[in-house]
């Protein structure tokens, strides 16, 4: 096993000055196996998962916090535009089938199904309200403090 070391070794010391870049996945493929053998030995298994749930949680948290953001945007330039023009279209449907077939060769029996979940949302603003600028502006200036 020594001798296949050292020439892995050797390799990626070649490797390092003839493909830098392939050196550097190299190296750090070889480091991620190797951290994830050290946590599955020392039982820390948990804690990764824990790390895991944890960086999942805060993920969908910055999402919900941007789909907020964005409409209320939205709906600030909705208060100050001159004409909007809002164009919504949903669709979710889906099917479904179950299916027998006999024959004297044997029996077969299927399922099938399908989904299609289609959104559009389109907003056209134009001009600016009597004021809107105005209160833009104040918004902006409110944000900051």
């Amino acid at each position: 096993m020594a001798d296949m070391n050292q020439i892995l070794g050797v390799s990626k010391e070649i490797l390092k000055f003839t493909s830098p870049l392939t050196w550097l996945v190299v190296d750090t493929t070889e480091k991620i196996i190797n951290k994830t053998n050290t946590v599955s030995n020392n039982g820390n298994l948990d804690e990764m998962k824990e790390e895991a749930l944890r960086q999942e949680i805060s993920l969908r948290m910055l999402e919900a916090q941007a789909r907020v953001a964005q409409e209320i945007s939205i709906a600030r330039r909705i208060d100050t535009a001159e004409e909007v023009i809002i164009e919504e279209f949903y669709d979710k449907s889906g099917e479904g089938g179950i299916g027998l077939n006999l024959k004297e060769e044997g029996t077969s029996l299927g399922m099938n199904a399908s989904g299609r979940s289609i959104t559009k949302r389109v907003y056209t603003f134009k001009g600016w309200r009597d004021g809107g600028l105005e209160a833009v502006e104040k918004m902006i200036v409110k944000d900051k403090e």
